[in-house]
């Protein structure tokens, strides 16, 4: 099951956020992706996380929040 997440942010600072990343060869959704993924191990402790993975609810496959 996928989930959605909606943030705000100004306009103006995500146009800048988004041409400096642009320059890095990456964008926001892939930084956001990669801060997400170390807040999920950082938080989730580990027996969890293979829990998860080992009954395959949702441990390694994509999600939207």
């Amino acid at each position: 099951m996928n989930k959605t997440i909606t943030l705000e942010f100004p306009a103006k600072k995500l146009e800048a956020l988004s041409h400096f990343l642009k320059k890095k060869d990456t964008t926001i959704e892939a930084e956001l992706d990669y801060a997400l993924a170390r807040l999920y191990e950082k938080t989730v402790p580990p027996t969890v996380r293979e829990f998860l993975e080992d009954t395959g609810s949702d441990g390694d496959s994509p999600q939207n929040f």
